[in-house]
């Protein structure tokens, strides 16, 4: 559910923030330039939300298995 409160949360911020600036400013709002900052936005914050899910790293470590040759090589002696 976080996945999607999230990114629409800081998009609609991110816009807010956008169109406080260019009206002190005395700007138009240029409706492609708020666009891209609010999607780019919510995107990151879709990411990162996801990358710090518990139930997403959960299924990435079960999934990750090293070979013994890998793990060797981070334990015991060194051998050249």
């Amino acid at each position: 559910m976080m996945i999607f409160v999230a990114p629409i949360a800081v998009a609609l911020v991110a816009f807010i923030l956008y169109a406080i600036d260019r009206k002190t400013k005395g700007e138009p709002i240029a409706w492609d330039s708020a666009a891209k900052l609010a999607g780019f936005g919510g995107i990151i914050t879709a990411g990162v939300v996801f990358a710090m899910s518990s139930e997403s790293i959960a299924e990435v470590v079960k999934s990750v298995e090293l070979p013994s040759a890998t793990q060797d090589m981070f334990v015991g002696t060194p051998t050249f």
